[in-house]
């Protein structure tokens, strides 16, 4: 029977498939491998066996079109094949027949498979819900609700209006997560709540221009504490956290609200770096380094939103969202750039040629890794590829005919 025939109508049956016991026998296998199955192409060479592929030669025929994103190589090659042909008959996971032209799984080749499989549909379950909006709309707002309290108070207590400003824009935040909620979710108008969201980042770094310019003619002496340093840096580390899932999670899902919001976590980032900057020079006296740090902080708030707005607010609806420009694009254009590269790299192609493979390999990453293929990206598909490929025809990085 086919791989997929085992997969289960709920993914949270997986632990009453697989007895404790099996599934760690997945983890004692790849532990000297360094890796679990979704990052290696192993399982996939394994699978393709289970599900009738079995010979040499067309083994290495699929997977040399093979598309998944979680590995650490993104293309196969003849050697690699050879190699994962000698790991599985020294395993004893695989028998050949006398002429050698005829591979089969063992009972432990099977049983490894079947795991595997089921091991990386339950984890895909449990990611695509932590990846997803909801999620990441539930997290935001613990995370402001708690850094809004405590910079607002530790802000009043030292007197620090780049920290009191950074707690005030956190609290503000938790408007725009339901405006997100409402407007882009709900009534499906996200274009409309990214522009209310930007229109909300100008605002802000107008207060915080105003507010600066106030602490610059009337200077008051800054205290600065270790809590004041704890504070920032957890402020930090937790915007850097948002920022990246927010960008993650919108551009993957297409959710232009969430990648203007993404871009708000990151101006919090800045701001928190000032009121550090403020600090440091507290210790000095020098007091009015703190206003001039945020002054300088919302002039780029003020420009980073105006230029937002304009992406968004000039365009058609159906605009490019990959204009807009977030954190995560770096995983996800460095990996389909680097799967052209190789595909380029390995043999002469056409452009048709490579997006049909293109498509073709996403296709068999999906039915072996889940989301693994393609990180949860909603809507990956040769259209996206082809985007790649015309940047990288155009910086004259390859010459495809």
């Amino acid at each position: 029977m086919p791989l997929s025939d085992l997969k289960p109508k709920d993914f949270k049956d997986y632990p009453k498939l697989i007895p404790k016991h099996e599934r760690k026998k997945v983890k004692e296998f790849y532990s000297g491998e360094g890796h679990e199955p979704h990052t290696s192409y192993f399982y996939a060479f394994l699978g393709l066996i289970y599900d009738g592929v079995n010979t040499i030669e067309s083994i290495k025929v699929k997977l040399r079109l093979f598309f998944n994103s979680s590995t650490k190589q993104l293309v196969v090659e003849e050697d690699d094949v050879e190699e994962y042909l000698q790991a599985a008959k020294r395993k004893n996971l695989i028998s050949i027949n006398q002429d050698e032209s005829i591979i089969e799984l063992t009972e432990d080749g099977k049983k490894l498979v079947e795991i595997c499989y089921l091991r990386n549909l339950h984890v895909s379950y449990w990611m695509n819900i932590i990846f997803s909006k909801r999620t990441v709309l539930i997290f935001s707002a613990l995370v402001l609700v708690l850094l809004s309290f405590l910079k607002i108070l530790t802000g009043i207590q030292l007197g620090s209006q780049g920290m009191i400003t950074d707690g005030f824009e956190n609290l503000t935040d938790l408007i725009k997560i339901g405006i997100i909620v409402i407007l882009g979710l709900k009534l499906n108008k996200d274009k409309l709540a990214s522009v209310i969201i930007t229109l909300m980042m100008i605002f802000t770094g107008i207060i915080l221009i105003w507010s600066s310019i106030e602490a610059l003619l009337n200077p008051s002496p800054i205290i600065p504490t270790a809590q004041a340093y704890v504070i920032c840096f957890l402020s930090i580390a937790l915007n850097t956290g948002l920022m990246y899932l927010k960008s993650f999670v919108g551009r993957r899902s297409g959710n232009l609200s969430l990648l203007s919001d993404s871009k708000d976590s990151g101006l919090n980032i800045l701001i928190s770096v000032g009121v550090l900057i403020g600090l440091t020079f507290a210790l000095v006296k020098y007091y009015f380094v703190d206003a001039i740090v945020g002054l300088i902080i919302g002039i780029l708030i003020f420009k980073e939103g105006i230029e937002i707005l304009k992406e968004v607010a000039t365009k058609d609806k159906d605009f490019d969202i990959s204009a807009i420009k977030v954190r995560a694009d770096n995983i996800f254009d460095n990996r389909l750039t680097r799967y052209i590269c190789a595909c380029v790299r390995r043999e002469r192609i056409s452009r048709s040629r490579l997006l049909k493979n293109f498509e073709q390999g996403l296709e068999y990453g999906r039915y072996f890794y889940e989301r693994f293929a393609d990180y949860f990206y909603d809507d990956l598909g040769p259209e996206i590829a082809e985007k790649h490929l015309n940047k990288l025809i155009i910086g004259k990085y390859i010459d495809i005919f």
